[in-house]
C-alpha cells in the first residue's frame, strides 16, 4: 500500500512545476469484469476519491493528472441447491490517468491512458440459507496483477465557482489475476465514475 502511495504521489509531483490548478474529487463507481470470462458477472458499487492538477495550455486545451483510490471488481450471483450465494471481488487500486483535457463554456471532456496500482483485495462470500446470511472475508491482494493498465473517457460541467460534476468510462486493457484459480482468464476491469469535483483556491 505505501508503495503505491508513493508512486501516485512521485507522478503527481513530477507535473506540479508546470501546473496551475489543484483540486480534489470523489464519488461513486459501478465497476464489473469485462471479457470472455466474464459473461455472467453483475456490476458493484464503490466509491473514489483523490487528487487532480491541471494545466491549461490554451482556453480550450490542456493537461490533467491524477491519483485517485478507486473501489472497483464485481460480484456474481449462485445457487447451491436452496442456498444463494453472492461471490463479491473487491479490488482497490490506486489509479493515476493522464488526460487530455478539452473545455469550453464550462463544459468538458477528459481522454488518455491509466496506469493503475493494486493497494487491497478481498473476496467476500455470502451464503444465505433461509433468512440466515454467513459473510466470509478472504485477502486476494497477491492474486491480481500489481499494475493495471487501461483507458479514460468522460465528459462534465464545471461552474464558474470551480465546482464540477462529470461521468467517466474506464476501460481495462489487461487481464487482472497473474496468480489464484483466475490465471489466465479473460476478466478486465470495466465500469464507470460519476464524480464532484473542486479546485481549491479558486
Amino acid at each position: 500500500m505505501k508503495k503505491t502511495l508513493l508512486i501516485a504521489l512521485f507522478a503527481l509531483a513530477s507535473t506540479a512545476g508546470f501546473s496551475q490548478r489543484i483540486g480534489l474529487k470523489g464519488g461513486a463507481t459501478y465497476y464489473t469484469f469485462a471479457g470472455d470470462d466474464a459473461k455472467d458477472y453483475e456490476y458493484r458499487t464503490g466509491f473514489t476519491a483523490g487528487l487532480m492538477l491541471q494545466q491549461h495550455i490554451n482556453e480550450l486545451v490542456g493537461v490533467q493528472v491524477e491519483a485517485l483510490y478507486t473501489s472497483k471488481g464485481a460480484k456474481i450471483d449462485s445457487r447451491s441447491g436452496s442456498n444463494e450465494i453472492t461471490e463479491s471481488y473487491r479490488l482497490n487500486y490506486v489509479d493515476v490517468p493522464l488526460l487530455l483535457h478539452l473545455a469550453s463554456n464550462g463544459f468538458f471532456v477528459d481522454l488518455g491512458p491509466q496506469a493503475s496500482f493494486i493497494a487491497k483485495a478481498r473476496q467476500v462470500r455470502e451464503l444465505t440459507s433461509g433468512t440466515n446470511t454467513t459473510t466470509s472475508k478472504t485477502d486476494v491482494t497477491d492474486h491480481p496483477y500489481t499494475v493495471d493498465f487501461g483507458y479514460v473517457a468522460g465528459l462534465g460541467y464545471r461552474a464558474s465557482n470551480g465546482v464540477g460534476l462529470e461521468l467517466r468510462y474506464n476501460g481495462g486493457l489487461k487481464k487482472v489475476y497473474d496468480e489464484g484459480p483466475f490465471v489466465g482468464k479473460d476478466r478486465k476491469n470495466a465500469g464507470f465514475n460519476l464524480m464532484l469535483s473542486y479546485f481549491v483556491g479558486h
